[in-house]
């Protein structure tokens, strides 16, 4: 006991010496029940660190928070590790972890940042562990992947914990202004205290890893600059502690892997083999540095690391494939190639190699490709997959490479069944998409040649006499009876006799309770015969597995390949006998008739046509092509299809150089066929043909529909598209006409038709840019009735309108007359002003129009066109109104009087298109015959596209009548024309994507144009007279 006090006392005395971190402050936002109340942190200033206060602080700090959160992290860490999975038949990833993978464990994570961050604010700032903590912040969010915060979190470490002078200012780092204290240009890391008592109560400063970890942050954010400035840094710097070194040689290690520099990294990586946590994480580096010198192009050291491998790792696999690098990496002559491959073959045999025999016969396979042993690599192939492991990539990847080899020979049946065995492909070793359709053209092709294999051969049998066809079948019909286990009697019959449904001796009595021979049903053959008989009567060709009913069902849905019917009827598909085979069922087989001769020849010509032009679309194997039609030119020298066949056998003879042949071809073509199609094309290449020539009245038609629709004419587009459907279905459909289809729908509250017409844009278009606003129409019809309700149940109150104040809308002025207009305002039929006859000496002032500047015009209903002017004018005498206005005209000179008593306002003058662009404008989309649906539609569009891109603008999108076909969707306003001509630019070149894709670019254009110039649009309606004039003001724009 007196040791311990003893002990203990030392340890007390020997604290002040041992804290040696800065003292930090913050700005701790509290809630308010406990803004009194202060945490030991902010205590810090206020009281005195003492021994007891330190060793108090540190302990807790260590043992409460530090060595949880550490634990906490470590279990991440390793949890991760257990879930990474590593192909050793490719280069290894420089870490047995992923940062995506460590970032689902988001919780404990969390809890290790939650623990740093009480550690820090429940504890005196002076303590030893507040940078160790914060270290562990950093490292947190690292694995966390929230890689800016760990950098920033690392990046305080190091301002933060810098060296300080004694009064608290920061010492100079990177500087010789601390020359005398051992400071210099070269050196940033702080300089570690060696005590042995610092070493045993405090973890060293963790300021000097936070650069490490900087480096590990850069790297893995692909900043590899930004590393490599910061590694050549510590590299030079005298003071960066030792036991740092091989952390920093991981680090150049990580950078040179990154840049593919393989005999740098793995030089590095051997001196960074310290770093690896326990022996299965050396040797996987071990095994990393053998595959980097092999890529180095030096095989003889990846074979010196590749065997270290071997005595280190208890990993079976990795110990495989170590061997197998180290003996393909002892190259040589074929003699050598041919001693590795027999000791591969030796490990197979192997009893502790047993399960990872396919592992090693691929391997011996690729090594007999090295020296272009192609059946010895079937072979090969052919034992690993007779020897299947635990690993299903493994098995795919045999099947992958005997499928190549056997696409490479030209042996497209056994090609499709082995990719046919392929369950687990790999992404990273073929596209599925080019695979997939690799294996319908593959099914096609297969099926045509056995058609014309199966017709072939029983043309030969017909060919046959009689007495040899009919010795050839019974011969054939014994073999297969006893493939199925059926046993023959005496006169050459299946025992028990085909299966009969027309049995009127009653039901069967399978197991035979009569019979006096006592025999057992499995020891008579005659009872086991017949057995057999009704089963595959009643089951067919069952399998011999578990779940054969479940397994049938999956082979069903399974996607097969889709043949049209002229593909069908050449493939076959005639469905096989199920009970024993007799002579009489495959007579029956035999075209001994000319009928049957001639529909025999029928399936030979549409397979062997069909076969070649599969081989020309779906390979373009053009040798093959020429093979097959040349031998159906030949065979059918009549056939229908002729014409097509000389055409791609003209084609298949120019890409092969054989110009002689491809001439003759088309001038067959040319002189026994004209008129046809190929012909034509031939003829002329880019020619109209009649296939085209009726695409394009499809799409004319579609078209014609798809502007119905815009201009408003919903009947006749309707019935239109009914007619169209029933003709094309849905192959000429577009996105655009079917969402124009569903906004119509909608307007006349048909959600369910508006449904199903979204939804045929995402079945039929999916992943276009229609596809994902119809999912978001989809979504919104189905919350019509609650939004709806919403809606009408919302109450606005509108402020009270000041009966002095502007009017706040443009009015839309009416066409003046061709004279000099006599009225003040413009004549509405409820209301008439009475006109007053200016003054001669009034001509040269400028009209003044009630009109405030940047107001966005907003179209009202028709009883509010007439300009509300009444209110800035003073109201006239009782007895006026009674007066009617003057309608005789003033002569042309004489302008309207400004009345002083009346608002003082004066008539416009005859308008005229002005410009000046420093002015606000507003930004006009013109509509050309667009009903009224679809103008909504595109001002929402519009008003979408700026609370998105523009929200701080707070640009308002109106729309504004101009004639009965002109409408106007008016954006602004803008400070002047050139902000206005910047949006368009940006806007215009979105709006056939993303803003309005629906609507055809023939029904709008955008111009700028300012609230005179609309006024001048308004009375003359001639737009294209505006475009011309903003032509010659802004030539290219508009």
């Amino acid at each position: 006991m007196t040791r311990i006090i003893a002990l203990i006392i030392i340890l007390i005395f020997s604290l002040p010496k041992l804290f040696a971190q800065p003292t930090l402050s913050y700005d701790l936002k509290k809630p308010k029940k406990f803004e009194n109340r202060k945490l030991a942190s902010e205590k810090t200033e206020s009281t005195k660190f003492h021994a007891f206060r330190a060793f108090t602080q540190n302990g807790t700090t260590k043992f409460n928070f530090h060595y949880n959160a550490y634990k906490k992290l470590a279990e991440v860490i390793a949890r991760g590790k257990s879930q990474h999975k590593d192909d050793y038949s490719r280069l290894l990833s420089f870490y047995n972890y992923d940062l995506t993978i460590t970032a689902k464990d988001k919780t404990e994570l969390d809890s290790v940042i939650y623990k740093a961050n009480a550690a820090i604010l429940l504890h005196d700032l002076r303590n030893s562990w507040v940078d160790n903590m914060y270290m562990l912040m950093g490292e947190a969010y690292y694995f966390k992947n929230v890689l800016d915060s760990a950098y920033y979190t690392f990046q305080y470490l190091n301002y933060a914990f810098s060296p300080k002078e004694k009064d608290g200012y920061d010492k100079p780092i990177g500087s010789n202004a601390n020359a005398d204290e051992g400071g210099s240009v070269f050196t940033i890391s702080t300089k570690e205290n060696p005590s042995i008592l610092k070493k045993a109560w405090a973890r060293p400063p963790s300021r000097n890893e936070s650069f490490i970890w900087q480096i590990r942050t850069f790297l893995a954010k692909d900043e590899t600059p930004e590393a490599a400035g910061l590694i050549e840094t510590l590299k030079h710097d005298p003071a960066f502690p030792d036991r740092l070194k091989t952390d920093l040689r991981e680090m150049q290690a990580w950078w040179f892997y990154k840049q593919q520099l393989w005999d740098s990294a793995a030089f590095y990586l051997e001196q960074a083999l310290d770093n690896a946590e326990g022996r299965e994480e050396k040797a996987r580096w071990e095994y990393l540095i053998g595959q980097m010198y092999d890529r180095a192009n030096n095989p003889a050291e990846g074979a010196k690391w590749f065997e270290k491998t071997v005595s280190h790792t208890l990993n079976p696999v990795l110990e495989i494939y170590a061997r197998l690098n180290t003996i393909h990496d002892h190259k040589g002559d074929d003699k050598i190639l041919q001693e590795n491959i027999k000791e591969l073959e030796r490990m197979a045999r192997k009893d502790r190699y047993l399960v990872y025999r396919d592992i090693i016969y691929y391997a011996a396979a690729e090594m007999e490709l090295e020296r272009n042993n192609i059946p010895g690599a079937k072979a090969l192939l052919l034992k690993a997959s007779s020897y299947p492991g635990d690993d299903a990539a493994m098995r795919s990847k045999v099947f992958l490479l005997l499928g190549d080899l056997c696409y490479k020979e030209k042996n497209y049946p056994d090609a499709k069944r082995f990719y046919d065995s392929i369950t687990n492909l790999n992404p990273s070793l073929v596209d599925a998409k080019s695979f997939n359709k690799l294996k319908g053209t593959l099914a096609k092709i297969v099926a045509y040649q056995t058609t014309i294999h199966h017709e072939d051969s029983l043309q030969q049998l017909a060919a046959m006499p009689e007495d040899q066809l009919t010795a050839y079948l019974k011969k054939l019909a014994k073999q297969l009876r006893k493939k199925q286990g059926i046993k023959e009697d005496d006169s050459g019959e299946p025992s028990g006799g085909p299966l009969s449904f027309n049995d009127n001796s009653g039901p069967s009595d399978m197991f035979n309770t009569s019979n006096q021979k006592g025999d057992w049903y499995f020891y008579n053959a005659t009872l086991k015969g017949k057995g057999y008989t009704e089963f595959k009567g009643q089951w067919g060709n069952r399998p011999n597995v578990d779940n054969w009913q479940r397994m049938a069902a999956i082979k069903q849905a399974t996607p097969t390949t889709v043949l049209n019917d002229d593909e069908a009827a050449a493939a076959g598909g005639k469905a096989g006998n199920a009970g024993p085979v007799t002579y009489e069922d495959l007579l029956k087989s035999v075209p001994l008739t000319p009928t049957q001769l001639a529909t025999s020849n029928d399936s030979v010509e549409k397979a062997q046509f069909l076969l070649g032009k599969t081989y020309l679309e779906g390979l373009e194997d053009y040798r093959s092509t020429i093979d097959t039609l040349e031998a159906f030119l030949t065979r059918f020298p009549t056939s229908k299809n002729r014409p097509e066949a000389l055409f791609m056998l003209a084609y298949c003879y120019s890409k092969i150089g054989e110009e002689a042949k491809a001439a003759a071809a088309q001038n067959e073509l040319k002189q026994k066929y004209p008129g046809t199609n190929f012909e034509k094309i031939l003829s002329s290449p880019n020619g109209v043909t009649p296939d085209s020539l009726s695409r394009q009245e499809m799409t004319r038609r579609y078209d014609n529909i798809y502007n119905l629709f815009i201009e408003g004419r919903f009947d006749e587009a309707e019935a239109e598209k009914k007619m169209a459907d029933s003709l094309y279905h849905e192959n000429y459909w577009t996105p655009q006409l079917l969402y124009i289809q569903s906004v119509y729908y909608i307007q006349q509250r048909q959600d369910d038709s508006a449904k199903k017409s979204l939804q045929n844009i995402i079945r039929v278009f999916p992943g276009t840019g229609m596809a994902a606003k119809a999912k978001t129409l989809i979504d919104v019809l189905g919350r019509r009735k609650q939004i709806e309700d919403y809606l009408t149940r919302l109450q606005i109150e509108r402020p009270a309108e000041d009966s002095m104040a502007e009017p706040v809308a443009i009015v839309t002025p009416k066409p003046v007359m061709q004279q000099q207009p006599v009225e003040v305002t413009q004549p509405a039929p409820a209301q008439q002003q009475p006109a007053v006859t200016p003054p001669a000496q009034q001509p040269a002032k400028p009209p003044v129009t009630q009109q405030p500047p940047a107001t966005v015009p907003v179209t009202q209903q028709p009883k509010q066109e007439v300009a509300k002017t009444e209110k800035p004018a003073v109201t006239p005498p009782a007895q006026q109104p009674a007066k009617q206005p003057v309608t005789q005209l003033p002569p042309p000179p004489v302008l309207a009087k400004k009345d002083s008593v009346k608002a003082k306002v004066e008539p416009p003058k005859p308008l005229v298109l002005t410009h000046n662009a420093e002015i606000p404008h507003y930004v006009a989309i013109v509509l050309d015959k667009v009903d009224p649906v679809y103008i909504n539609e595109a001002r929402n569009a519009f008003n979408r596209y700026n609370r998105e891109q523009y929200s701080a603008k707070g640009f308002t999108v109106n729309n504004q009548t101009v004639s009965d076909d002109i409408k106007l969707v008016l954006i602004g306003t803008f400070p002047n024309a050139n902000e206005a001509i910047t949006y368009i630019d940006k806007s215009k070149k979105l709006a056939a994507t993303e803003i309005i894709p629906w609507l055809p670019a023939a029904k709008y254009s955008f111009i700028i144009i300012t609230d005179n110039n609309l006024q001048v649009l308004m009375n003359t309606k001639d737009v294209n007279g505006v475009k011309n004039f903003l032509n010659q003001n802004y030539p290219g724009k508009f």
